[in-house]
């Protein structure tokens, strides 16, 4: 393959994962440190592979190697520091794994174009494939900031809430100080359902 395709073909990738990942990052104020790890690996696996094996497939697997493990270990990083340092470390050993496995397999099917392409459709596949179960992931666990109000069943921001009572250790949310008054007067009415609902709604409760 000629060495002027390989690298385009790197770059259309890397800016696929750069895309995806600034996409992602709408979502970093709900990243959890697990989150951040496994983005920050898949980032750093599939910027590797992309590198490594479109190079590889057009020189030497030391010079594959090198560029994508390279690439690989610093969108690793970048994208796993919204999970932390121990993110960003994670982040980085995905990026030299996948850098590593790019090189080698672009070197090892150097002898087939056909197979490049094939292998390359299928990673791309398979990352899209992972990024859409990082955004799942990452959209469900903002249904933790939401609770229901107990006396009036309203949603509320529990990360904006100003209006809250605390019944033996249990945080009530409110949206309208009526709503903490008749709780607060007659706590024992709502206590059954203000520990029901006051938990993670699902889908279907989240406001449009």
């Amino acid at each position: 393959m000629d060495l002027t395709i390989a690298i385009l073909l790197s770059v259309v990738f890397i800016v696929i994962s750069a895309g995806v990942g600034i996409y992602l990052l709408r979502y970093r104020a709900f990243v959890t440190e697990m989150l951040g790890m496994m983005l920050g690996m898949t980032m750093g696996m599939m910027s590797g592979i992309a590198v490594g094996f479109f190079i590889g497939a057009a020189t030497d697997m030391f010079i594959s190697n090198l560029v994508g493990v390279t690439v690989g270990i610093v969108f690793g990083a970048v994208f796993g520091r919204l999970g932390g340092l121990m993110g960003a470390m994670d982040g980085s050993m995905g990026g030299f794994m996948g850098g590593m496995m790019g090189g080698m397999l672009g070197v090892m099917i150097n002898i087939s174009p056909m197979a490049v392409w094939v292998t390359a459709i299928f990673t791309t596949v398979i990352c899209l494939a992972i990024y859409v179960a990082l955004i799942r992931l990452i959209q469900q666990s903002t249904f933790k900031q939401y609770a229901k109000d107990p006396v009036c069943d309203m949603l509320v921001d529990v990360t904006t809430a100003k209006l809250t009572s605390d019944y033996h250790g249990e945080t009530v949310y409110f949206c309208a100080a009526g709503c903490k008054r008749a709780f607060d007067k007659d706590p024992e009415r709502y206590l059954v359902q203000a520990l029901r609902q006051n938990t993670p709604v699902d889908a279907a409760q989240m406001p449009s």
